[in-house]
């Protein structure tokens, strides 16, 4: 080969790897897929009622996907993401917890793995449909071992970690929101382990919060293990004698307290 034709070459297979490096697969970015944004996107929630800035380098999970003229959009469920981001939205009583349509292209996003700070829950199930049931998983975590029935009207003790790796703590959270207010308290998740045979996911901090169970590894090292214990509780709504809804619960372990996560409701007619 002449030193030419070996320069293009070489020259080709560098530009190549680089536009891999940066474009996201465009086949691969599917509903519950994660991205990490490459720019800051400012941007309006799907119903037009507020403007929403999702800051350069925050990992984002696809909500949807939409082809238009032969290229790919996907909208993101604003909702999960951090309170700095979602504040917005409270601005509204029915705002809409999704953004508009954006490029799935290299130059707002990159395509990631699952963070494996969501390893606790079935991060990609949620939506899921099977006749009457639907799957519910969402990452919110509840003190005590079943959904109440009166659900609705109800409030508890709720804790979660963002798309974007926060998280998230509410001393008395109402079971049913739209979007989520100011937390109680929040702390970025700075390391994250999931031992697969052990069930666990192993989150680390700089600092704690209050009534949670920390486990203090250093001066600035606190760790929190959320356990999947493997159980499962019922809901039946309102009762057993008139059965509209059932709703699964899985149960958790953190320290030694119980928590539940809802994960699906079968509706009847």
């Amino acid at each position: 080969m002449r030193l030419t034709s070996k320069i293009m070459f070489s020259t080709l297979v560098l530009f190549g790897t680089a536009f891999i490096q940066t474009q996201p697969a465009h086949a691969t970015v599917i509903k519950n897929s994660f991205l990490k944004t490459q720019r800051t996107i400012t941007t309006y929630n799907s119903k037009k009622q507020v403007k929403v800035t999702i800051p350069k380098g925050t990992t984002v999970q696809v909500a949807g996907i939409k082809h238009a003229k032969g290229n790919k959009y996907v909208d993101l469920n604003v909702e999960r993401l951090s309170y700095n981001i979602r504040k917005p939205l409270l601005s509204q009583k029915q705002s809409g917890i999704y953004t508009h349509w954006l490029r799935a292209k290299g130059y707002n996003f990159k395509q990631i793995h699952k963070p494996v700070y969501l390893s606790y829950f079935a991060v990609q199930s949620d939506g899921n449909k099977s006749r009457n049931k639907v799957r519910t998983e969402s990452g919110n975590l509840w003190r005590g071992d079943r959904l109440p029935a009166d659900y609705t009207t109800a409030s508890g003790t709720r804790l979660r970690v963002t798309s974007n790796g926060y998280l998230e703590y509410y001393a008395k959270s109402p079971f049913a929101f739209k979007v989520s207010p100011k937390p109680t308290a929040s702390l970025k998740v700075t390391k994250a382990n999931h031992p697969i045979v052990s069930g666990q996911t192993i989150l680390t901090f700089k600092s704690k919060i209050s009534g949670l169970p920390f486990v203090k590894k250093s001066h600035h090292t606190y760790r929190l293990t959320i356990e999947s214990t493997g159980n499962g509780t019922v809901t039946v709504v309102p009762n057993t004698n008139n059965v509209k809804k059932i709703m699964t619960n899985w149960i958790y372990r953190i320290g030694k307290v119980d928590w539940y996560e809802n994960n699906s409701v079968t509706t009847f007619k």
